[in-house]
C-alpha cells in the first residue's frame, strides 16, 4: 500500500511538472527588418537590437527577383547572428536563409547580412524571440520539486537482535 501511494504520488508530480509546455506560455517579440542597398555590387548590412532576457532567436531572411535589376544574393557563411552563420534553404531568383532557435543571452545583439545587389534589389526578414513565461517556469519548478519530495526515502531503522 505504502509502495502505491508513492508510485501514484510521483505519477501525480511528474504530470505536475510537464503539465504545461514551455513553448505554449513563451511570450514572443517579432521584428520586422529589411533594406534597399540602392547601388549595384556589395553591401554590408549590420542590426543590433536588445534582447530583455535570455532566450531563443528565430530569424528568417529572403529576397525574390520581382522585375530588371531586382537581384539579391546573400554571401553563403556572411549572414550571422552574433557570429554564428545562417542555413541556406535556397538560392537563385529567390533566396532563403534562416537560423531556428538560436540561444541568446540578454542584452544587445548583432545580425550581419553580407552580399550583392542590383540597382533595385531588396530583402525583408523577421527576427523572433521566445522566452518562457515566469509562470511556466515557476510551475515546471515546482513540478521537479514535488517529483524529489515524492522520491525522497527516509531512513529505515532497523533492529538488530542480540
Amino acid at each position: 500500500m505504502k509502495i502505491r501511494k508513492s508510485v501514484l504520488g510521483l505519477a501525480a508530480a511528474s504530470a505536475f511538472a510537464i503539465g504545461v509546455p514551455v513553448s505554449a506560455n513563451a511570450a514572443t517579440l517579432v521584428i520586422p527588418f529589411g533594406n534597399t542597398p540602392g547601388t549595384s555590387g556589395k553591401f554590408l548590412d549590420l542590426f543590433t537590437f536588445t534582447t530583455p532576457s535570455a532566450g531563443r532567436v528565430s530569424i528568417a531572411i529572403d529576397s525574390a527577383i520581382s522585375g530588371p535589376l531586382t537581384n539579391v544574393n546573400f554571401r553563403h557563411n556572411h549572414v550571422t547572428i552574433n557570429g554564428t552563420p545562417f542555413s541556406t534553404v535556397s538560392k537563385g531568383a529567390v533566396e532563403l536563409l534562416q537560423i531556428l532557435n538560436q540561444p541568446v543571452a540578454a542584452g544587445l545583439q548583432t545580425l550581419s547580412i553580407e552580399g550583392s545587389a542590383q540597382r533595385f534589389g531588396s530583402y525583408s526578414g523577421n527576427i523572433t524571440f521566445a522566452v518562457p513565461e515566469p509562470a511556466a517556469w515557476t510551475l515546471m519548478i515546482l513540478g521537479l520539486g514535488a517529483i524529489g519530495f515524492a522520491m525522497r526515502r527516509r531512513p529505515v531503522k532497523v533492529a538488530y537482535e542480540r
